[in-house]
């Protein structure tokens, strides 16, 4: 693998305070542990034929000019605040890749490098949030793996960095001028804007729903489990094409959003797995409401907490409830972290409890309204047929949580990843739980299930163990 070094000159720069999810993001990390990585979120860019390498480097040092997220650094002040420091000058390091004439496939190769770089840990007060790999053959570029500091980029900002460049690598490819950058909020100026009275009240509002929340949650989403040792942590991800198609007609039977009919069956199968009637859960939310915001290479992701009444008379009562918990949550997900913990800490003192809020999920997909696109046939015999297709695998845990679902989308199926500390949920609970989701979305897609037949219905039963003190 050779290494290239390609130089940017931006006029922008400046400092200032981080931003909510910048700082959301580094707690994260530091909470945890900073020497490993934090899931760095990629993204791959297909090169149009016609360009040299040294086109599509060119390309990278132009990119790194329109988003100061790529040229931010972070450091703790002297009073203890996060500060943000736009650089606008430097180097940026890229490796390329020769496939050769008999080497490995694109996509192959594509894969492995991911698997490397989303694992690889940053020093994020001295080190530029991007890390491309151009992969070429005999000089001919054919794709470019783009990777980036989580607390850079969160997975809308890297498919906003993705469309970026793929636009631009399209117009050099043409001969036509480079496209006008994307009209986005920068970081410093998402700073400026939750300093405002505008983002002031909608911080403020952020903490009055965590405080309300918090004096009703459950202590711990297990109560019954005895661990012993330390973390060891695991994950499995689920491909299904029935769930995806069951949980899309659900979506447009009950006209919510498909994270709705998704929170509902993940928070059932929760329960009946830990004799829960409630389930608590930080839905991690976009925080992209306005069109600066949704367009911004940034990382703007934070958990609101979600408590869900498992009870009722149908799975439709459940689902109901998660999207009005779900909107809840999208309108109360920006806050100043440190001062949420605070709130926490003072809800524990007066609740007389350690409260476990390490119950995470997360609705990646791109398409989570109802009129989400269905492919195919898509009634019960072809959902039922696709189930012969579901695959489980075991997969390296990025994640530091007891529990955290991902959804993403796939070309033509839904992929639940499910991490987990295995004191809580072993091998086969993983296995079981994912399954569960997927068995619950399509038979409540064709019947009427009432919550308290989902532990039947799956299989999935309360662990028997004795509750520690």
């Amino acid at each position: 693998m050779e290494r290239r070094s390609v130089e940017f000159t931006r006029q922008s720069t400046g400092s200032g305070p981080a931003t909510c999810g910048q700082a959301s993001m580094w707690l994260d990390i530091t909470d945890k542990d900073p020497s490993e990585a934090f899931f760095n979120p990629s993204g791959e860019v297909e090169i149009p034929s016609g360009l040299t390498v040294d086109d599509v480097l060119d390309e990278l040092g132009a990119l790194m000019c329109r988003h100061e997220s790529l040229r931010t650094f972070l450091a703790e002040d002297a009073g203890g605040g996060l500060t943000q420091t736009v650089t606008g000058a430097g180097l940026l390091p890229v490796d390329l890749v020769d496939l050769g004439a008999d080497g490995d496939g694109l996509w192959a190769a594509l894969a492995g490098r991911r698997q490397v770089v989303e694992r690889l840990p940053w020093d994020l007060a001295a080190e530029l949030p991007l890390r491309p790999t151009v992969f070429h053959r005999a000089g001919e570029p054919l794709a470019v793996l783009l990777s980036a500091a989580h607390t850079a980029a969160d997975g809308t900002g890297v498919r906003n960095l993705v469309a970026d460049l793929a636009s631009m690598v399209e117009a050099r490819a043409k001969g036509l001028e480079r496209p006008a950058p994307p009209a986005a909020r920068q970081p410093l100026e998402q700073a400026r804007h939750e300093r405002s009275g505008e983002g002031r009240r909608r911080l403020a509002g952020a903490l009055d729903h965590w405080r309300a929340r918090l004096a009703a949650v459950p202590p711990t989403m297990f109560p019954a489990a005895a661990a012993s040792g330390p973390p060891s942590y695991h994950a499995a991800v689920l491909f299904s094409r029935a769930a995806d198609l069951a949980l899309n007609l659900q979506a447009e039977r009950h006209d919510v959003s498909g994270t709705a009919i998704l929170l509902g069956a993940t928070g059932l199968v929760l329960g009946a797995y830990t004799g829960m009637p409630v389930c608590a859960v930080q839905l991690i939310c976009a925080n992209r409401i306005q069109e600066p915001e949704r367009r911004a290479v940034a990382c703007m992701i934070q958990g609101a907490l979600v408590t869900l009444d498992l009870r009722g008379e149908s799975f439709g009562d459940v689902v109901t409830r998660a999207w009005a918990a779900s909107l809840r949550a999208y309108r109360n997900s920006l806050y100043d972290k440190r001062e949420l913990r605070r709130i926490i800490r003072s809800a524990e003192e007066e609740r007389g409890v350690r409260l476990d809020l390490s119950c995470v999920f997360n609705d990646m997909r791109e398409e989570t309204r109802p009129d989400r696109r269905l492919i195919g046939p898509a009634d019960e015999a072809a959902v039922r047929h696709a189930l012969r297709d579901s695959l489980i695998r075991p997969e390296p845990a990025v994640e530091q949580e007891k529990f955290a679902l991902y959804a993403e989308d796939t070309p033509e199926m839904l992929r639940l990843t499910l991490h987990a500390d295995a004191r809580y949920l072993d091998a086969g609970a993983l296995r079981d739980v994912l399954s569960g989701i997927e068995r619950l979305l399509v038979e409540s897609a064709f019947g009427e299930i009432r919550p308290d037949e989902v532990g039947a219905l799956t299989g999935i039963a309360p662990p028997r163990r004795e509750a520690t003190a």
